[in-house]
């Protein structure tokens, strides 16, 4: 009974302390930079996405990208706890240090498929300036964002089998405003939060405000071109992303390989870590740590331009 409410408080300390740290670094991996025009207009058109709305666009938008299903993602998850608490019964020989091993390897398969699917996103941005500009030409002549998306989606499909044929986020664009949805600003928005550029939301917000004034719709232009002129430091920040977590991870497992190593090397101190209270706070400081820092380094190892 007190070994159950040991990892009971072990557990709660831990979450404390987690939210602790997430607060004090102040890390949300869905977060949205602040913009106070963006939000008073947001306010008044009433298109803003909820956070469920966002969350739920992001990994629509990671398993695009990288293939996979959510009852793969979810078996992923199971597959992570499990290890996660296989490792901290070998590891430490207590079941609530290996229950908080097991929550902190929970968003392991999110970092995964955050760092699969950085190559689809950069082949995605690679023709997202010719797509932009395809759209932009169109609209210039016809004043009509959606016949404007229309025509480059029906020239993306022209030579391309039915069979063979990728839905893109300009496909459901298209039928989320004929079938589910006819805000147009609302659309946009959702468009925006799929195709993580910043350029590309530069675009979308000058393509809102065209929609509501076309005669701004040669502003459209310059974001094109800036864009060109980032390529070569995109891709460049796109290759760095992985050496960051290789470097990382090779980190985190030297310094939770010590534990294992003190095990056999001197076991009263072992004994001391895993088996007293201050010993289990401590691993339960490096775990957060651990934790936290892997939100820190998804953070930082974005590209700037997304």
């Amino acid at each position: 009974m007190n070994s159950i409410q040991g990892s009971f408080a072990l557990v709660f300390v831990f979450v404390l302390i987690s939210l602790g740290l997430f607060l004090l670094l102040k890390l949300n991996p869905f977060a949205v930079e602040k913009n106070t025009l963006k939000q008073r207009r947001l306010y008044l058109s009433r298109t803003k996405l909820k956070i469920s709305e966002r969350v739920i666009l992001r990994f629509t938008t990671l398993f695009r990208q990288t293939r996979y299903t959510l009852k793969k993602f979810i078996l992923m998850v199971a597959a992570a706890f499990v290890s996660g608490f296989l490792a901290g019964v070998l590891l430490f020989n207590n079941a609530g240090l290996a229950a908080v091993t097991a929550v902190c390897l929970i968003p392991a398969p999110y970092f995964y498929l955050t760092v699969k699917s950085s190559r689809a996103a950069r082949e995605e941005i690679e023709g997202l300036e010719n797509t932009m500009s395809i759209i932009t030409n169109a609209y210039a002549g016809c004043d009509d964002i959606i016949k404007a998306v229309e025509t480059y989606v029906e020239e993306k499909n022209r030579y391309t089998p039915v069979e063979l044929r990728k839905p893109t986020p300009f496909d459901e664009f298209i039928s989320e405003i004929k079938l589910i949805n006819p805000n147009i600003e609302h659309g946009l928005y959702r468009l925006s939060a799929k195709i993580k550029n910043r350029y590309f939301a530069e675009w979308i917000k000058m393509l809102i405000l065209c929609y509501h004034d076309r005669r701004l719709k040669f502003a459209l232009f310059p974001v094109i071109k800036s864009m060109n002129d980032a390529k070569a430091m995109q891709i460049e920040s796109d290759s760095m992303m992985g050496r960051v977590w290789r470097d990382y991870l090779m980190t985190v497992g030297m310094m939770f390989s010590i534990i294992p190593l003190m095990r056999f090397s001197n076991a009263e101190w072992f004994a001391i870590l895993t088996g007293t209270t201050l010993g289990k706070l401590l691993i339960v400081v490096m775990l957060v740590t651990a934790l936290a820092t892997s939100f820190f380094v998804m953070k930082m190892t974005r590209p700037a331009n997304r």
